[in-house]
């Protein structure tokens, strides 16, 4: 079984109380938790992602498209990408929309097919879009409902999964805007554990799980 770095775009600590997501409230009980930085005020996930994948703030945005092969983070991990939202559709093995066109429960279950046909045998890096892609200019939404369902895809996910890192690159869209902190949800502490955890800090954590250099 092989480490897991599951971004959910938008996922705040805001909503917990207010949508009491079980499973996730339990993993903020019971796991290391921590706040994602991200003051990047593009609102678009592409650019913190990059920085992710890269592992630096130093990104070149127009010219990352060649070396999408490249990608120095699941270069060295030879990681499975799925459902990346740094092209569209997204990169990776699940490749999809990214606008409201992909149903919420269509893009969980693909990525979830997903992570379980390779996580026994490859290091994963996935991404579900689903709360930012539906949230973003549109507040008739049931948010709540967005996040039971998620609620119910991560539930099935860690009792598969040994090591995962769960992260939201930033808080949910309001007013225009992203929330410049998300959530970090792990088996592993954040590298400092009196600071938030900034965006290339997940990048190398992960390939740290991926190469057993995390102490528990």
């Amino acid at each position: 079984m092989k480490p897991l770095l599951l971004g959910i775009d938008g996922l705040s600590y805001s909503s917990f109380m207010k949508c009491n997501p079980r499973t996730l409230l339990m993993l903020f009980s019971s796991t290391f938790r921590g706040v994602v930085a991200n003051k990047n005020k593009n609102n678009h996930p592409t650019p913190a992602w990059l920085s992710i994948l890269e592992m630096t703030d130093d990104i070149n945005e127009s010219g990352f498209l060649s070396s999408l092969p490249n990608l120095k983070l699941i270069k060295i991990t030879k990681a499975v990408a799925i459902n990346i939202p740094i092209t569209n559709p997204t990169y990776g093995e699940v490749k999809l929309p990214y606008d409201k066109t992909v149903p919420i429960k269509d893009e969980l279950n693909k990525v979830k097919e997903a992570i379980f046909k390779n996580i026994d045998e490859n290091p994963v890096i996935a991404d579900v879009t689903a709360l930012d892609r539906f949230l973003v200019n549109n507040g008739s939404i049931d948010k709540c409902e967005i996040y039971r369902e998620i609620d119910g895809f991560v539930k099935e996910i860690i009792n598969r999964v040994q090591d995962f890192i769960i992260f939201s690159p930033y808080g949910e869209p309001k007013d225009g805007k992203h929330e410049a902190y998300g959530v970090y949800l792990s088996t592993v502490p954040r590298p400092n554990e009196h600071d938030t955890v900034k965006l290339p800090e997940l990048g190398i954590l992960f390939s740290k799980l991926v190469k057993g250099d995390v102490f528990y």
